[in-house]
């Protein structure tokens, strides 16, 4: 597991009541907490954690943090090191899948000090902040918050490249020659590297042969270009790189071989498309790396199953979001959230159709006033969706007037790939239907505008 919220993985406070004593971004340090005997400030004695001030009311500190990496959280840490007489006497956790609505999946617990206390957590679901609660004062060294990935939409099928081994979308280091100084998990990490030693670096090599690591993709798919970053390797970094792929991690082909590197610098490697789930850097003959970046585009299977597990894996408030993005109909959108967790996406979509089934005119007009009107402007999706309506607002103004005046309810259409002057031959074409003809031709048209959100939310390709 990856911890979430560690600095490396780019967690970050978001707020907190009190940090008199020290400052609560120590909390997500990766290097374990220090002792300093004769270290003091202008507040009292130095402490490597979080430390609030002396309750003298009612009440309990906190510190909210924002996830670096959001996904399913299996196990909480909290270290109490060196805090022997001014640590919290208990504490909890809340969680939230968008930063307003908590929900507690640790009660109020007793704690120790000087000691790193484990707790396992049973939420199955996606998490994007967390809120340390501590009762009523004190201080904690570090808070480790350990889980599966779950990545965001921008992580998996954006309209440009994605790091398919990155740490977020589930990418993993699975064996290496030498890791003496630092892992190559380090590699895969969102961040960028603070430090020569948060990244990957080996011995120096004193035989022949050269040192390598092979890892799992997070996302299969096709490979563009692989980016070598030795920042902060000056006098240790590789003197050239080789690059391998697989597709079952047992018969690999060398698609890079002997790159010249240069240190402490950004160094890419083009590839023409290589389609892989293992990959295999090596580094000769020594020496250490930063970053790995491998770019390119995930196959739409993968791809469909990282949105499926996130799909499944919202928290309630946020797959009411996602749902809403596809529909505005809240009864169609409680439907589906009540068929969660779906098996597969043929599942979700077929749930979506089921979900149309049931809904009555009301609830129809309740989908159809989310749209903008065609020609008038909307969020980023409507607007894509209306591109072809450029040039033609004050036409389609006119007959939006005719047709809510003529039917009660604004003009639908599937927009997408149609000109302005098909949508306006298309309204003109529905104004001699009779009303009940025209609420089933405009829900169908809802019908497809929503597979088609569904299926760019899903990463799949529409038609």
């Amino acid at each position: 597991m990856i911890d979430l919220i560690s600095e490396a993985a780019g967690g970050r406070i978001v707020g907190f009541n009190d940090e008199f004593f020290a400052e609560a971004e120590n909390l997500l340090k990766v290097a374990n907490p220090v002792w300093k005997e004769d270290a003091y400030t202008d507040r009292g004695k130095w402490m490597d954690g979080w430390e609030t001030r002396r309750r003298r009311d009612e009440g309990h500190d906190w510190c909210e943090i924002a996830l670096g990496i959001p996904g399913r959280i299996r196990r909480v840490t909290v270290d109490t090191s060196f805090f022997t007489g001014n640590y919290p006497e208990s504490f909890s956790l809340e969680v939230s899948g968008d930063g307003v609505d908590w929900t507690d999946v640790i009660a109020q617990t007793s704690l120790e000090g000087d000691i790193s206390a484990s707790f396992d957590v049973d939420l199955d679901r996606r998490v994007t902040h967390v809120r340390l609660c501590i009762y009523p004062d004190g201080g904690v060294a570090r808070l480790r918050v350990e889980g599966d990935p779950i990545p965001a939409m921008q992580d998996v099928c954006p309209d440009g490249e994605i790091d398919l081994a990155s740490a977020v979308v589930g990418g993993k280091w699975l064996a290496a020659s030498d890791f003496h100084y630092s892992p190559p998990s380090n590699l895969l990490l969102p961040s960028q590297s603070a430090g020569m030693w948060d990244g990957w670096e080996t011995k120096r090599r004193r035989g022949p042969g050269h040192d390598w690591a092979t890892f799992e993709l997070g996302l299969p798919g096709a490979i563009d270009r692989v980016i070598a970053d030795t920042t902060h390797f000056k006098g240790n970094s590789p003197g050239w790189i080789s690059f391998d792929v697989s597709e079952d991690g047992d018969e690999w082909t060398q698609v890079a071989d002997r790159v010249p590197v240069e240190k402490d610098s950004v160094n890419e490697i083009e590839l023409a498309g290589e389609h892989a789930r293992f990959v295999r850097l090596s580094i000769h003959p020594d020496g250490g790396l930063a970053r790995m970046r491998v770019r390119g585009k995930a196959n739409p299977g993968p791809a469909g199953e990282k949105r499926l597990e996130y799909l499944n894996a919202l928290l309630e408030t946020a797959a009411t979001g996602f749902f809403r993005a596809a529909c505005g109909s809240e009864a169609w959108v409680e439907t589906m959230l009540m068929s969660r967790p779906f098996a597969s996406l043929d599942e979700v979509f077929a749930a979506a159709e089921s979900a149309f089934d049931r809904l009555n005119e009301s609830d129809w007009l309740d989908a159809f006033s989310s749209h903008p009107r065609i020609g008038e402007k909307g969020d980023k999706v409507e607007s894509s969706e209306q591109a072809g309506s450029a040039g033609h607002e004050e036409q389609l103004a006119a007959i939006n007037a005719e047709y809510e005046s003529r039917f009660d309810f604004i003009y639908i259409v599937y927009a997408s790939g149609k000109s302005g002057e098909e949508m306006l031959e298309i309204a003109k074409s529905r104004l001699d239907n009779e009303r009940e003809t025209e609420l089933k031709v405009a829900a169908g048209e809802q019908r497809k505008i929503t597979r088609t959100r569904l299926s760019r939310m899903l990463c799949q390709e529409t038609s």
